[in-house]
């Protein structure tokens, strides 16, 4: 622990997002994880606000927290003032005690690549502070034509708007308990373009981390981007303490008019 506590850095949002966009540019296979306190508990058998934990849920949770196949972007909730954070965060916006952190890197440490450590919260930080930056990763998003997996409801003029009309819907809790047939539909999309290179934007909560590994373990020649809570927002839905910090869904809204 000490050694982490002397060595992790954590990347600057905005660095995260160039590196994924690079990594999607280039066409390499990979993910951006953004694992937090809920994976953490549904490792551990626990329930999570949304999930309700089982045993292969907790197998399997496992299994996506210490894996390491293709290009990973892995965020985890370290902002801190033992790790550090960035301009602008307080409690409840993405900053959280020391203590928090360290019970987070207790339960996970031996799964974690010190050297590549991403800000989990890459998009929601730009969309209050950089809202330029956020606005063309969103647009370059887009322009790769994703398949978007996510909450059933998501409004579709706002799937359109942000992803196009590709929508594998996914329940609004427990979505582990679906995920087969979550991931059947995806694979039959992607099968259906097998040689072509795919980006996959995933919006289910922690299980969507599941499905990410469980689409790379398969070879699949793709990208799946996990968006998280920004989405709440554009939704309409303030889901999170964060938004409120932020000045509400509205103030974050006006992100989409920038959007073509």
């Amino acid at each position: 622990m000490e050694y982490l506590i002397q060595n992790i850095t954590i990347k600057p949002s905005i660095e995260s997002l160039q590196d994924i966009q690079a990594t999607i540019e280039n066409k390499q296979r990979g993910a951006y994880m953004r694992f937090g306190d809920g994976d953490v508990f549904l490792m551990l058998g626990k329930n999570d606000l949304l999930h309700k934990a089982n045993r292969q849920l907790a197998k399997e949770m496992k299994e996506t927290i210490r894996f390491n196949r293709g290009t990973l972007h892995k965020g985890y909730p370290l902002h801190s003032n033992l790790f550090g954070f960035e301009g602008g965060m307080t409690h409840n916006m993405h900053l959280v005690p020391d203590v928090d952190a360290l019970r987070f890197l207790a339960a996970i440490h031996k799964f974690i690549d010190v050297e590549n450590i991403n800000s989990p919260v890459a998009l929601h930080y730009l969309a209050v502070f950089n809202k330029e930056a956020c606005v063309n990763f969103l647009q370059f998003l887009k322009n790769t034509n994703p398949i978007f997996v996510g909450n059933k409801n998501i409004k579709l003029e706002l799937v359109n708007k942000l992803f196009g009309d590709i929508h594998i819907k996914t329940p609004e809790a427990n979505s582990y308990l679906e995920i087969d047939r979550i991931e059947g539909e995806l694979k039959a999309i992607l099968d259906f373009t097998k040689e072509k290179f795919r980006v996959v934007v995933v919006a289910m909560g922690c299980p969507g981390r599941i499905l990410q590994k469980r689409i790379l373990k398969k070879g699949y020649n793709v990208y799946l981007f996990d968006f998280g809570s920004l989405l709440d927002a554009f939704n309409d839905d303030n889901t999170r303490l964060w938004i409120d910090l932020a000045g509400g869904t509205e103030n974050l809204k006006d992100i989409l008019e920038e959007l073509d």
